[in-house]
């Protein structure tokens, strides 16, 4: 089972990516400014999963990756592919787990809060 994980730029913008078992990251979404909006997004996909369409591009040093296209916008891009046959896994994991997937939100700084007495 895959993960989807909201984590914090030092920008301050937000963004969510789709981690397959392994922990390996497969897709990356667009910036957004806030958390909700993130987590909106993971809703929307998650709704219209039947129509999103993935677009395959191929660089031109040889690596594949795809976007990921609901109604004519482009909601984020996967890694980078070496092969053919990776990039088919790692699309096929998102296209099989990515319903049942659990949110995490790793925005919280939790080591913030430790102070040097604690350590």
């Amino acid at each position: 089972m895959g993960t989807l994980v909201i984590s914090k730029k030092e920008n301050n913008t937000y963004k969510y990516t789709y981690n397959n078992r392994k922990g390996n990251v497969i897709f990356t979404s667009n910036s957004y400014s806030s958390k909700a909006q993130c987590l909106s997004e993971i809703n929307i996909l998650k709704r219209n999963f039947s129509v999103i369409k993935f677009i395959h591009y191929k660089t031109p040093s040889g690596k594949m990756f795809f976007k990921v296209n609901v109604n004519n916008h482009i909601l984020g891009v996967s890694r980078k592919f070496t092969t053919p046959l990776l990039m088919e896994k790692g699309l096929n994991d998102l296209k099989n787990n990515f319903l049942i997937s659990e949110v995490l939100d790793f925005t919280e700084d939790v080591f913030s809060t430790l102070t040097e007495e604690t350590i």
